[in-house]
């Protein structure tokens, strides 16, 4: 979109804070705060000397999950560096619907210990693939890390003739892998009237998730003031339920879902937290990580705000890190985010190939004495890498990889690996915890 656009959105935003009382000086400059309005830029990999390693074959992966029991990393990437800067719903990208169907998306599968990519064959899936959020799980069928399954957005277009019709035809697709395959089988296509602009997905079981829908405007001025006006607190959390009928075509048949939690501004990434009921809420535009507590019942679930925390960035999809090496005296278990060092920028650097979007990686734990559930946690966030775009384009997702302390005299040291939606490939840092 056009800065002036952004300028206008503003401006309108302002005045329906004015007019609705919302408006007071601190969140304002919050806002301006958040977004890097007056931020500095900086590469941290050159005046702290990090290694820092380029991944071949990863470009414009949105999403990237650490799968533990089989060690690898597993990413949604774009099949093009041009078809990413034509057709991508997510940044109201509508120019050229035609480009994803020619270079569709892919999951690729990188292994940490050599940082080298794989992109997935795909068996029985055909069509447009644009890829966003992604989640794993494993198939409670086999033993961990032998199989999983494999949850992904695809915003692909739309090909109703109503013009009236939204343009993305969103969906979420299911596929099965066995670890160490190069394909990945198509098990079905799933689609419900509630999902409508889905971002990230958090798999609860094989046949259940949980799907952020990020805005309420898909595009036009009133997306834009959605985006800078945190009052905006129209996005959701769905909660679907479906099964898995292999000689069924309708893609909508057999699927239940339920609204599981709304009032969130930016509704955008979506993780686990610290125990199996723990969810974790990413507010990109505000910067704001909730902690929820999910409630299940027969066929149903909902979302309860237990705790919050307030960055100082934009922020995209969270990541748990178990720490294996923890001991009574030193334990780097927190939660990973990633985000834009200049968010501000973002709109009008969208289309453009070569525009420059830095990043930033944030390691959040919680410091409080009493861990108890339900307790309010003492929250410390660390900046883990500032990069000015010299390594990476955009950062909307990143995971630790730790390394053995034994190998290193002791030191305590991971590998953070950073991807990102407008990046033309996935970056390894090796930094120290």
């Amino acid at each position: 979109m056009a800065g002036s656009n952004i300028f206008l959105a503003a401006l309108a935003a302002l005045a329906v804070a004015v007019f609705t009382g919302h408006i007071n000086v601190g969140s304002i400059y919050r806002t301006i705060r958040i977004t890097g309005v007056l931020r500095t830029d900086v590469c941290t990999i050159s005046t702290d000397g990090l290694q820092a390693v380029q991944i071949p074959d990863t470009p414009h992966c949105e999403d990237l999950h650490h799968h533990l029991a089989s060690d690898l990393l597993f990413a949604a990437c774009e099949g093009s560096l041009e078809a990413r800067h034509s057709w991508f719903p997510p940044l109201t990208i509508f120019d050229d619907a035609s480009k994803a169907a020619q270079a569709p998306g892919t999951i690729t599968v990188i292994d940490p210990k050599n940082r080298k990519a794989k992109p997935l064959r795909l068996e029985g899936f055909s069509g447009p693939f644009v890829t966003h959020g992604i989640d794993i799980i494993d198939d409670p069928k086999t033993e961990p890390g032998k199989a999983i399954f494999i949850f992904a957005v695809n915003h692909r277009p739309n090909e109703a003739q109503d013009q009236l019709a939204p343009k993305a035809d969103s969906v979420i697709e299911l596929f099965h892998h066995t670890i160490g395959a190069d394909t990945a089988r198509h098990i079905r296509t799933i689609k419900h009237d509630l999902i409508q602009m889905p971002n990230d997905i958090l798999a609860l079981t094989p046949t259940s998730f949980l799907v952020t829908n990020d805005h309420f405007y898909r595009e036009g001025l009133m997306r834009v003031i959605e985006d800078v006006y945190s009052g905006a607190t129209w996005s959701n959390t769905i909660y679907v339920e479906f099964e898995i009928d292999k000689t069924e075509k309708d893609e909508t048949a057999q699927v239940g879902a339920n609204v599981a939690l709304t009032g969130l501004h930016n509704n955008n990434g979506l993780g686990r937290g610290r125990t199996p009921e723990e969810v974790v809420l990413v507010s990109a535009a505000s910067g704001e990580v909730y902690f929820a507590k999910l409630k299940r019942t027969a066929g149903q679930a909902t979302l309860e705000i237990t705790d919050q925390f307030q960055a100082d960035s934009t922020l995209d999809n969270p990541s748990y890190f178990v720490d294996p090496y923890a001991n009574r005296t030193f334990d780097a278990s927190g939660f990973v985010l990633a985000g834009l060092s200049k968010g501000v920028n973002l709109a009008h650097n969208s289309k453009l190939v070569d525009a420059r979007d830095g990043v930033m990686v944030w390691h959040l734990q919680d410091r409080s004495q009493d861990k108890t559930e339900g307790s309010k946690g003492t929250w410390e966030a660390r900046l883990l890498l500032h990069d000015n775009a010299d390594y990476i384009r955009t950062a909307s997702a990143a995971v630790l990889v730790p390394t053995d302390p034994a190998r290193s005299n002791g030191q305590r040291q991971a590998w953070l690996f950073v991807t990102g939606f407008m990046s033309k490939n996935m970056l390894a840092v090796k930094i120290g915890l």
